[in-house]
């Protein structure tokens, strides 16, 4: 496509059409029938390659082609979908969900310190979250995190079953393991070390010079040399310049807004809260068991917990018993509910499109 430039009566200047200017006497240029059809072809053409029809009250044809056809000539399998596509692939969506245990295995890790990290603290006050190094025993109920952390290496003996024994760090000056170095061979992680002096001698000289004695007979005397000890000095240990703190460790991941929250009290309180009887519908699902429940037989509730029970039925007759009481007696469906532990039956006459549904775990 382009300006009709072959064709000498259109009256094209520089290649182009031009207005008439009767002020300088230029003509007009002209549109031949040859060239605006040729034009129109070529407008129609991509109009019905995009799937359209013409239509020429329609204006805006050529775009709608055009934009179908670009679609059109992507193939499908290059049509990115995903994330995943984008070469992304740890991005969160609204489909990700997370069980109970994971999130509270996210909420146990949100402090920065791990269980069994030990801190140093400038006032006599244990943080919530932490106990103070004293070598004391601690119950694994109450501190599981810490105890599987810790394990049995700090016991000493006669700490009794399920507790175990924190290490003892007050007037202890902390050394880094040697883990190999050489430098403190010998040493057990955790293990106690007491003081001790490098090894070292004083030495302090004197005696006399030899000589000879005058007169006579005359004599010769021998020089001498020894050693004598220095008076003892100091206090009962050897100890660098240094800062009296408490030594802590990290027991439990305590919350953020912690107030008074007494956290072995907390757990015991969830504990209990988890074991207590729940209601009808918490954490049960409707189960469809058409298929595996016989008209009049006796089943018992053994989830532990109470269940709700439909029966429908299009035509016919639904009578339902709970223990030893008769619930209902229906000509096209029974519910009722079932305590944990009873039995149940459901007996069914001439039953025409059968649904049998419980409300359980």
């Amino acid at each position: 496509m382009d300006y009709p430039k072959s064709v000498p009566s259109v009256g094209l200047v520089n290649g182009k059409f031009v207005d008439e200017n009767p002020v300088t006497g230029q003509v007009g240029s002209l549109i031949s029938s040859q060239w605006g059809n040729a034009v129109t072809d070529e407008l129609l053409n991509v109009i019905r390659a995009g799937g359209k029809v013409p239509a020429e009250a329609e204006h805006d044809q050529l775009l709608a082609a055009i934009k179908a056809i670009v679609r059109d000539s992507i193939p499908p399998e290059k049509i990115r979908t995903t994330l995943a596509e984008y070469g992304i692939t740890d991005a969160y969506t609204k489909s990700v969900t997370y069980t109970k245990a994971e999130i509270e295995a996210l909420l146990k890790n949100m402090s920065a310190l791990p269980v069994g990290a030990m801190v140093p603290f400038p006032k006599g006050t244990v943080p919530a979250g932490f106990l103070e190094v004293d070598g004391s025993v601690q119950s694994a109920a109450t501190y599981p995190d810490l105890a599987a952390y810790l394990g049995t290496t700090f016991n000493t003996g006669g700490e009794g079953a399920g507790n175990f024994r924190l290490p003892e760090s007050r007037g202890e000056f902390l050394r880094g393991w040697d883990h190999g170095r050489g430098v403190d061979v010998g040493r057990g992680l955790g293990s106690w070390q007491a003081d001790e002096f490098k090894s070292h001698t004083h030495r302090v000289q004197y005696g006399a010079y030899a000589g000879t004695g005058l007169g006579s007979p005359g004599y010769t005397s021998a020089g001498v040399l020894s050693s004598v000890g220095l008076e003892a000095t100091g206090g009962a240990e050897t100890r660098p310049r240094n800062l009296a703190v408490m030594w802590c460790i990290k027991a439990w991941n305590a919350p953020v807004n912690q107030g008074n929250i007494d956290i072995a009290s907390l757990a015991a309180n969830v504990a209990a809260l988890e074991a207590r009887p729940r209601g009808l519908g918490d954490g049960q699902v409707w189960q469809n068991l058409t298929t595996s429940r016989v008209s009049g037989t006796v089943y018992t509730n053994t989830t532990g917990r109470p269940i709700q029970v439909h029966v429908a039925i299009s035509s016919g007759a639904v009578y339902a018993r709970v223990g030893p009481v008769d619930v209902s007696f229906s000509a096209y469906h029974a519910a009722f509910v079932v305590p944990a532990g009873a039995t149940y039956t459901v007996t069914l006459n001439n039953p025409v499109n059968l649904c049998w549904s419980e409300l359980r775990t």
